[in-house]
């Protein structure tokens, strides 16, 4: 409890935009963001997975060893292979936050496909489960029109 405050002196509040071909991530403080495409290649090396790439250097490599998968595409449901999407999710909060120390961010996870009718009970849980798998110390799902994070903070969408 009291490690977890204090990487979240390290962290910043950050908007997570999810589609099936494009995540992008913004920070609320200064509006800096991070856009890559959710592919993952992984290679089994003695037994062991072990994450290759991720993002479009991913999608083109081309070592019929290695498996490459986007676990946002799926043709029912949005998140196809949870604990891939995680290390993805994983992937670009290290990197907005540009830190040898594991960030702890406040998150806002805002799903922009396959919400026709909002969110299920378990859609929603998934969204939540997959932010704090990646390193999120709160979650908000946010669900509507994109965020603007110059007129928006993460307590307006956490109270709204």
């Amino acid at each position: 409890m009291i490690f977890k405050a204090l990487r979240s002196l390290f962290s910043f509040d950050v908007v997570v935009e999810l589609s099936q071909q494009r995540i992008t991530m913004r920070r609320f403080d200064n509006h800096e963001g991070f856009e890559y495409e959710p592919w993952i290649a992984i290679s089994n090396e003695n037994n062991k997975e072990k994450i290759k790439a991720i993002g479009k250097a991913a999608r083109e490599m081309t070592d019929p060893n290695l498996k490459i998968e986007n676990p946002f595409l799926h043709t029912r449901s949005f998140v196809a292979d949870f604990l891939l999407a995680e290390k993805v999710l994983q992937y670009g909060i290290f990197e907005i936050h540009k830190s040898k120390i594991r960030p702890s961010p406040r998150v806002v996870m805002h799903q922009l496909e396959k919400t026709e009718g909002g969110l299920t009970g378990i859609e929603d849980r998934v969204l939540r489960e997959l932010a704090l798998g990646a390193g999120a110390r709160e979650v908000v799902v946010h669900i509507g029109a994109k965020v603007n994070t110059r007129t928006t903070t993460f307590d307006d969408l956490k109270n709204a």
